[in-house]
C-alpha cells in the first residue's frame, strides 16, 4: 500500500503489530525528515489505574500469583501476560508483594509515561529498525539464541514498550495516502493474544471506515466477511449504518494449489492449457533424450582422443629412446579403459600415462613384458615410430573433428529446447494466472453474498425488536444483491507486487502475475485515495458556504441606502481612516528601508 518494501513490523510466523499505529501523508518537504513517527506513550494515571485492573485479575484470594495467570486464553492470563511485558525484571513471587505504588515508581517506567518520542529518518531501513523496538511484541515462545547459536533454555525477558504505548504515528510519502486517508493498522480482532485484540476492538469504534484483512484461502471457508459481523460491529452498524464504509481484502493470492483450485473450480481454460503442457513436455523428452545421448557419444569421443593422446606420449618416448641409440619394442596392446559415467569422472585434469624404455636392456619390452618364444616380436626402427604418430595425428583429428560436429548438433538441439522452454513457462504463468483470476472471482462472490446475509441477518434482528407484531422474515428490508454488489473487495498478492516493482529481489519471482494490475494493489491504492473524497467535497461545500455567508454579510455591512452614501457613521469612518493611514505608514517605512538597504549593498 506504501510502496515500500518494508517500514513498519511484519513477521511470518507471529503477530508483530502490538499497539495502534497510524499511518498518514507526510507534508514534510525536509529529506531528513521523510519517514517521521511520533510514539505517544499513556499518561500515569491511566497506567494506574490499568495497573490496578490488571492485578485484580492475577492475584487470587490468598494474595498470591493466580494459577490461571498461566494459560494465555484466560483473562488472568491476558493480564499478567501485559504487567509481565513491562515488569520483565520481576519473578511471580516479586509481583505479588509488589504495590502499585512501587510499579510507578520504576525508573524505566516513568521515563516514558506521558511523554512522546519522535523519529525522523532519511532511510526507511533504519527507520524500520528504531520504529521496530517500540511496536513489535516479542511472543514468549520466540527462539533466542546465545553467541555460539545455540538455542538458550530459559531466555532473559527484555522491556517491552506496547502496553505503555497509547498510539503510533507514522507519516510517509505514500501516494495511497496524498489525499488524507488515515490507515490504523490494528492488532486484529482475531489475534491470538486478546489484549491486543481488545485494543482493536475498542479503536475500531473511532474509524469511519474499516478494512477486513483475511488470507484468500482462509476468507471463505471461515465466512469471514459474516462472523467478523461481531456484537461491536453490528451495533456499529445498527446506529450509523456504515456498512457502505467496509472493504474486504483478501492477501496472499499467490499462495494456491493449482491442481486443487482447477479440480474444485472446473476451470475448462486450465484443462486445454493443461494438454498443450503435456504434448510441450513430450518434445521436451524427446530432445533432452536427443541431448543424452549426443553428449554420452561426446564423452566418448573426448575419452578416444585422451587414450590417443596417450598413445601418442608413448609413442613419442619411444621415438627419444631410438634417437638415443636404444632397441625399443611397440608397446603390448592395453584393453581400454572402461568409460565413467558423468558423475564419477575426477574434476582434475587428466593424469597421462608416462612409458618408458631402458637403454642398457636390449631383450626388454616398453611395455613392461619381455619378448621370449612365439611372442618375440621385432624391435623398432624410426620409420616404424614416425608411421604410427603420424596415425595417431590423423586419428586424433577425425576425433576432434567429429567431436566439433557433435557439439554443432548439441547446440542445435538446445536452439530446438529454448523456444519450447519459453513456451512452457509461459504456459505455466498462464495456467497459475487463471487458477488465482478463478479463485479470486468466486471468492470475491462468497465474500460478497456471506457479508450481504450477515446484514440480513441484522436487518430483521432490528425489525424484530423494534415491532415484533409486524415483523415479516420474508420480506426484504433492503436489496441485499445491491448490498453485495456494492462491497468492495480485493483479493491482493503484495509478494507479487512488491517483485514487480523491483523489490524483494532475493525472493524467486511469483508465478501467475504479469502485471502489477493483475496484483490488485494499484486498485486498492486508487480505491484508499477516493475514500477521501465525499469527506474532502463536504469540506469545500463547508468552505464555500462560509465564505458566500461571509461575504453576505460584508455586502450588507457596506452597503448604501440608495442615497449613494457609505451606510457608515461618523465614527465608523473615522476608525477606518486611522487604521488605513496607519498601514500607509507602516508600508512607506518598510519602502524606505528598503531602498536604504539596497543603496548600502550597492
Amino acid at each position: 500500500m506504501l510502496d515500500e518494501e518494508r517500514l513498519v513490523p511484519t513477521n511470518c510466523m507471529r503477530a508483530c503489530t502490538a499497539v495502534v499505529t497510524e499511518l498518514s501523508y507526510n507534508d514534510s518537504t525536509s529529506e531528513k525528515s521523510k519517514y517521521r513517527a511520533e510514539i505517544g506513550f499513556i499518561r500515569e494515571n491511566d497506567w494506574r489505574k490499568e495497573l490496578e485492573i490488571l492485578f485484580k485479575e492475577v492475584i487470587d484470594e490468598n494474595g498470591g500469583i493466580s494459577r490461571d495467570a498461566q494459560n494465555p486464553d484466560t483473562e488472568a492470563g491476558i493480564a499478567y501476560a501485559k504487567i509481565r511485558a513491562v515488569y520483565h525484571k520481576y519473578t511471580k513471587e516479586m509481583l505479588a508483594k509488589a504495590t502499585i505504588d512501587s510499579l510507578m515508581r520504576v525508573k524505566g517506567v516513568q521515563s516514558v509515561l506521558g511523554t512522546t518520542r519522535r523519529l525522523n529518518e532519511s532511510n526507511p531501513s533504519v527507520f524500520y529498525k528504531r520504529l521496530q523496538g517500540y511496536v513489535d511484541s516479542k511472543e514468549k515462545e520466540q527462539v533466542k539464541l546465545d553467541k555460539n547459536g545455540n538455542k538458550i533454555t530459559n531466555p532473559k525477558r527484555e522491556f517491552e514498550f506496547w502496553p505503555l504505548i497509547k498510539v503510533v504515528k507514522i507519516h510517509t510519502k505514500a501516494e495511497a495516502l496524498s489525499t488524507g486517508a488515515v490507515i490504523v493498522d490494528l492488532p486484529g480482532v482475531h489475534d491470538s493474544n486478546a489484549a491486543r485484540a481488545a485494543v482493536a476492538e475498542s479503536y475500531m469504534k473511532q474509524c469511519t471506515g474499516l478494512w477486513i484483512v483475511a488470507p484468500i484461502n482462509r476468507a471463505v471457508d471461515d465466512k469471514a466477511a459474516k462472523s467478523l459481523l461481531g456484537n461491536t460491529f453490528k451495533r456499529q452498524l445498527k446506529y450509523d449504518g456504515t456498512y457502505s464504509a467496509v472493504t474486504f481484502i483478501c492477501s496472499k493470492t499467490d499462495d494456491i494449489s493449482r491442481t486443487e483450485a482447477s479440480e474444485s473450480l472446473g476451470l475448462e481454460e486450465y484443462r486445454e492449457l493443461e494438454e498443450r503442457q503435456d504434448d510441450i513436455e513430450r518434445k521436451k523428452r524427446v530432445l533432452n533424450k536427443e541431448l543424452k545421448e549426443l553428449k554420452n557419444k561426446k564423452d566418448d569421443h573426448e575419452e578416444a582422443i585422451d587414450q590417443i593422446e596417450n598413445d601418442m606420449e608413448a609413442w613419442e618416448d619411444l621415438e627419444g629412446s631410438v634417437e638415443e641409440g636404444k632397441t625399443v619394442y611397440a608397446p603390448s596392446s592395453k584393453s581400454s579403459k572402461k568409460r565413467k559415467s558423468n558423475d564419477d569422472k575426477p574434476a582434475a585434469s587428466r593424469k597421462r600415462r608416462k612409458i618408458s624404455a631402458d637403454s642398457d636392456d636390449e631383450s626388454q619390452n616398453v611395455g613392461g613384458a619381455t619378448p621370449t618364444g612365439d611372442s618375440l616380436r621385432q624391435p623398432l626402427t624410426s620409420d616404424d615410430i614416425s608411421e604410427k604418430l603420424a596415425d595417431l595425428k590423423q586419428l586424433k583429428k577425425e576425433a576432434r573433428r567429429e567431436r566439433t560436429s557433435i557439439d554443432g548438433e548439441i547446440t542445435a538441439v538446445k536452439e530446438k529446447l529454448k523456444p519450447i522452454e519459453a513456451e512452457e513457462k509461459e504456459i505455466d504463468a498462464k495456467m497459475s494466472a487463471i487458477c488465482i483470476r478463478g479463485r479470486n472471482e468466486y471468492s470475491r462472490d462468497a465474500i460478497r453474498q456471506d457479508f450481504a446475509d450477515g446484514i440480513r441477518e441484522l436487518d430483521q434482528e432490528n425489525a424484530e425488536e423494534e415491532d415484533p407484531d409486524a415483523f415479516d422474515p420474508t420480506e426484504d428490508i433492503r436489496d441485499y444483491e445491491q448490498v453485495a454488489k456494492d462491497l468492495p473487495v480485493f483479493c491482493v498478492s503484495s509478494r507479487a507486487y512488491q517483485k514487480l516493482e523491483g523489490r524483494f529481489r532475493k525472493d524467486k519471482d511469483v508465478p501467475g502475475f504479469e502485471s502489477k494490475d493483475q496484483t490488485e494493489i494499484p486498485q486498492l491504492q486508487f480505491h484508499c485515495k477516493k475514500l477521501t473524497e465525499k469527506g474532502r467535497q463536504a469540506g469545500c461545500r463547508r468552505f464555500l458556504n462560509s465564505l458566500t455567508q461571509f461575504l453576505t454579510s460584508l455586502g450588507l455591512w457596506s452597503s448604501d441606502d440608495g442615497s449613494g452614501k457609505n451606510n457608515l457613521n461618523g465614527k465608523q469612518r473615522d476608525m477606518e481612516r486611522d487604521y488605513l493611514n496607519k498601514r500607509l505608514k507602516e508600508l512607506e517605512r518598510a519602502l524606505e528601508k528598503a531602498v536604504a538597504e539596497t543603496m548600502e549593498g550597492m
